[in-house]
């Protein structure tokens, strides 16, 4: 399995909530640093956990998911939950098809400030549509 198909099945995995899955996917001593919180999870276990344990009723969609020169793979997915919407851009490092580090940056979906209104070649977006890539955890991969 290539690491992008790894990173597209992880995904699938994780919309699937299937966790023992999940946590195979991982070095036992995975990192996964959530930049934009100032957070890091040491360890395949506490990684899979705080995902188990985010409140439900969220759906994932993967909107690419691309092989980087280095060696990382970069995915972007977007989650909604709710009312809320998240981005998150993550980089993937694997050794021997293992995932042994996560870099994110997550962000959520919120109005533009005002000062922006009315600025030359400023569009306002519709609600992001993109079905994006499919997700079956029994396939993707």
């Amino acid at each position: 399995m290539t690491p992008q198909a790894r990173i597209h099945r992880f995904w699938a995995l994780i919309e699937a909530r299937r966790w023992d899955e999940v946590r195979a996917l991982l070095s036992p001593a995975a990192q996964a640093t959530w930049w934009v919180t100032r957070e890091r999870f040491d360890g395949a276990a506490a990684f899979v956990r705080v995902n188990a344990v985010y409140p439900e009723g969220w759906a994932l969609r993967l909107l690419e998911c691309n092989a980087l020169a280095d060696g990382r793979v970069h995915s972007l997915v977007r989650v909604d939950h709710g009312e809320a919407s998240f981005y998150a851009n993550s980089f993937f490092t694997l050794a021997a098809g293992l995932i042994v580090r996560i870099d994110e940056y997550w962000s959520d979906v919120q109005a533009a400030p005002s000062w922006r209104e009315g600025l030359p070649g400023r569009a306002a977006l519709t609600v992001d549509t993109r079905t994006g890539l499919p997700l079956d955890a029994g396939q993707a991969g």
